[in-house]
This record gives structure tokens, C-alpha cells and sequence, in this order.
């Protein structure tokens, strides 16, 4: 690319060029938004989708499930995998002197 000396232009001069790289950098910007769109949208279709499906796609973000760890020896619907925040029951096991070992399945 070769470059302009601009640097004996005057005020004038420069505010002039300054309106038209403005004005061509808008008509650049919009043209090339329609070819990036136009492929996007070819690309999609080879797929068997639409632009606008692919765009309200959104990943999952699915985690596998954590085994349970342990089991409330009081009752057995509450369990817990052993991460995050001690559920009550475990606290106040815990608290009373019980180990969680002997609530491991």
C-alpha cells in the first residue's frame, strides 16, 4: 500500500478528506456486512439450516451428573455428593458428633 503525504494539505484539505474516508469506510463497512452475511447465510443452507436458526441456537452447557456420595442415615431421600455446601442434616450429624464416613454409600 503505498502512502499519502498529507502533510501540506491545509485545514480545508484535510477536513474534505477526512468527510470522504468517513463517507467510503461506511459504504465499505455496509458491503462487507452484506458479503460476511450473504456467506453465512450459503453456509448455513449447506448445512440444511437457516441463518436465523443458526443465530437463536444456543449451546447447552450439560454437565454429567455427580454420583451421590452420601446418605442421610435418618432418611434416605436426602443425600448429598459431597460437593458444595454441607446440607443440613450432614451439619448437624456432624455437629453431634457423627462422621459423614459412616453416611458413604
Amino acid at each position: 500500500m503505498s502512502s499519502i503525504d498529507i502533510s501540506n494539505l491545509s485545514v480545508a484539505e484535510l477536513a474534505a478528506l477526512k468527510g470522504s474516508i468517513e463517507s467510503i469506510i461506511g459504504g465499505r463497512r455496509e458491503s462487507e456486512l452484506i458479503r460476511l452475511r450473504e456467506m453465512f447465510e450459503d453456509m448455513a443452507a449447506e448445512s440444511g439450516f437457516t441463518l436465523e436458526e443458526v443465530m437463536q441456537a444456543t449451546p447447552s452447557k450439560k454437565r454429567a451428573a455427580v454420583q451421590v456420595k452420601y446418605r442421610n442415615p435418618d432418611n434416605h431421600e436426602q443425600t448429598w455428593t459431597g460437593r458444595g455446601r454441607k446440607p443440613l442434616w450432614a451439619v448437624a450429624l456432624v455437629e453431634s458428633g457423627g462422621s459423614l464416613e459412616g453416611c458413604l454409600i
